[in-house]
């Protein structure tokens, strides 16, 4: 699989390989993604003390607000379901969008800008869209989605259906992959067109991409999670509802 700018951008952990503390055969992005789960970690830690109900203060206040907007997202969509769901797509939607951000520190690439990462996100994306159309509706209203109304049709809706539900997360990996790995390659034409040009008189002519880079990451993250939340909502549906 592509790995995007990784091959020709070592990140800070480079040194980890060079003095062989981790094996070669692990991705580069990898340590990166595992390095924006711990810094999320400790940020859910430090920010879940000292909580005040009275008198919270603004970083309290901040992630309130971020709960809030992000649990009436996923109730305006998939209902009361939400009450199960929101962790799971606010955690997507926080981490996605932290790993496309991650790439616009010098010295670190997004792991979003690889197909490892976001084909992998997709297929976890996919069997939680599984998991919630058979727990919710059983396995044999999930089957019978797949063979279609009438009955008589099944031989030629059950592959449109199949194939329908294996694009889902082809179409959501090369989506997200597509957008990062796009904005992180203009933001390093910048960078090396003002180099070569300029030589030492560094000119900041990448921080418009920059920041559109953080409207995009923003965006696509959005879009990742809308998506999974519309695939669950349709998956929650009877058949008959959803024909």
């Amino acid at each position: 699989m592509h790995e995007g700018p990784s091959l020709e951008h070592p990140t800070w952990f480079k040194f980890l390989f060079a003095y062989k503390l981790l094996p070669d055969w692990i991705p580069e992005m990898a340590v990166v993604t595992w390095f924006v789960v711990v810094l999320l970690c400790i940020t859910a830690i430090v920010a879940s003390r000292k909580l005040s109900v009275r008198n919270p203060g603004r970083f309290q206040a901040a992630l309130e607000f971020i709960v809030v907007a992000l649990d009436n997202f996923v109730r305006g969509i998939v209902g009361d379901e939400a009450k199960t769901l929101t962790p799971i797509i606010g955690t997507t939607f926080i981490f996605i969008f932290s790993l496309s951000l991650i790439g616009l520190v010098p010295g670190f690439v997004s792991p979003t800008s690889s197909t490892n990462t976001t084909v992998a996100l997709a297929l976890m994306a996919f069997l939680l869209v599984q998991y919630y159309g058979i727990s919710r509706n059983g396995i044999v209203n999930y089957v019978k989605h797949f063979l279609g109304e009438p009955i008589w049709l099944a031989p030629l809706m059950l592959p449109l259906h199949i194939i329908g539900e294996l694009a889902r997360p082809l179409s959501l990996s090369i989506r997200l992959f597509g957008n990062i790995f796009g904005e992180e390659t203009v933001i390093a034409v910048f960078v090396l067109i003002v180099t070569s040009v300029l030589g030492n008189l560094l000119l900041p002519l990448q921080f418009p991409m920059m920041l559109f880079a953080i409207f995009g990451g923003f965006i696509q993250s959005l879009v990742f999670s809308m998506l999974v939340c519309i695939y669950i909502a349709v998956a929650l549906q009877g058949h008959e509802e959803h024909h």
